[in-house]
């Protein structure tokens, strides 16, 4: 619940699990890190909003954030898979599609990022697709002026089955389009129920 004097939306919070060994935790807390900065810079409808960065009792950090939905895209399309209903219906996907791309120009032109890692679960919807938000933007990375992403020292995380080809190649240049192929291939899974590129073949430039 929200405290006195605070948004009166519900909100969620994320920790580090501490049963993750210490390697994992330095890792994770990070990212987490990383996410609040982030996070606490973005205001828009289509993206999960920051609420707070502070200490549990346990003295782990925590980040508080908008309540988005009480499921994620992915939990729906399991849900939908696992009760042989078929594809979404294109009004759905249609919406999904128009608060996604909402939320993606939103951070690909006003803050110049680059979320990094669009799949479904990353999308989180409240009720009947009442509302769609983009969330977990803690390995987005900065883009210059041509949309792309030129620190060296900037790596590129992503999850496989949603990495475009020139993630999965060392050397390729990484820019806006990165999280334009996962975004489709996120409608994609709403089309077909299953996870993309499940069987990855060879290293093929054919395809």
């Amino acid at each position: 619940r929200s405290p006195k004097g605070s948004s009166s939306s519900p909100w969620a919070v994320k920790k580090i699990n501490p049963q993750c060994n210490k390697s994992q935790q330095s890792i994770y807390q990070k990212r987490l890190n990383d996410e609040a900065r982030i996070l606490k810079n973005l205001q828009h409808p289509n993206i999960v909003g920051y609420r707070a960065f502070t200490k549990a009792h346990d003295g782990s950090m925590c980040l508080a954030m908008e309540y988005g939905g009480e499921k994620s895209l992915n939990d729906l399309i399991e849900e939908r898979n696992s009760e042989h209903l078929g594809p979404f219906p294109a009004a759905t996907i249609f919406k999904v599609a128009l608060s996604m791309a909402r939320g993606l120009q939103y951070l690909h032109n006003d803050k110049k990022l680059l979320h990094g890692d669009i799949k479904s679960s990353n999308v989180v919807v409240k009720g009947d697709f009442e509302t769609i938000k983009i969330c977990d933007v803690g390995v987005s990375l900065p883009l210059d002026e041509n949309m792309t992403v030129s620190d060296p020292a900037a790596c590129y995380i992503g999850t496989e089955p949603w990495k475009p080809k020139e993630a999965l190649h060392e050397g390729g240049v990484i820019t806006d389009k990165a999280d334009i192929f996962a975004f489709g291939l996120t409608l994609w899974e709403m089309m077909t129920l299953s996870v993309p590129h499940l069987t990855l073949g060879g290293d093929s430039d054919d395809e």
